[in-house]
């Protein structure tokens, strides 16, 4: 009677540890994380009992993923563009949003705070998507995806800056959302010339 139980007691062992290391080797699997939700993950980890400080998180998140996003797509607007005016467009659209993403990092670093320091997946395929644009469309396609986003971003800043109880943080997004309105006034003048050839 005694050897059916030893048997079943090995056979049940070596199935546990079958089922262990599956479960561990699935885990170990390589998969490439989105650097935003990585900062997120992060900031979770870091401000998970004082809400204030997640949301200032999470504010910052969004900046950088923002500025990150905007300086990568100037950059194809430079190489991509067909119009000067698109091109130098591009050019200042690197030249500020690197700037403000300099700042941000300033801030996020004396605030303690993650932020992604590379181009999000979503941001990556809005980006790929507009690269393969047919060249001839190419200025309109990009002068319209940055006057949306930038419209948008006007209204979610100036939101996070009421929302906001840091100084510091007001301050930045209150000087970033002027520097937007200004981008967004350049496309419109931009769309309208466009528009008349």
């Amino acid at each position: 009677m005694k050897k059916p139980t030893i048997f079943g007691k090995a056979l049940l062992s070596l199935g546990v540890l079958s089922l262990s290391l599956g479960t561990i080797s699935c885990k170990n699997e390589s998969k490439t994380e989105d650097p935003k939700e990585v900062a997120e993950d992060e900031n979770e980890a870091k401000f998970d009992t004082i809400k204030e400080a997640e949301k200032d998180a999470e504010i910052l998140v969004d900046a950088a993923d923002f500025d990150l996003e905007q300086r990568e797509l100037g950059k194809l607007a430079q190489s991509k563009g067909v119009s000067t005016a698109v091109k130098d467009l591009g050019k200042m659209m690197e030249k500020h949003h690197n700037e403000s993403f300099m700042k941000l990092s300033a801030l996020a670093k004396e605030k303690q705070i993650s932020i992604p320091t590379a181009i999000t997946e979503d941001g990556q395929k809005e980006y790929d998507k507009l690269s393969k644009a047919d060249t001839k469309n190419f200025d309109k396609d990009y002068l319209d995806r940055v006057y949306k986003e930038h419209h948008d971003a006007i209204g979610d800043f100036t939101q996070d800056a009421q929302a906001t109880k840091s100084v510091e943080i007001k301050a930045y997004l209150e000087s970033m959302i002027v520097t937007l309105q200004n981008h967004h006034d350049e496309v419109e003048k931009l769309q309208a010339t466009l528009a008349k050839k």
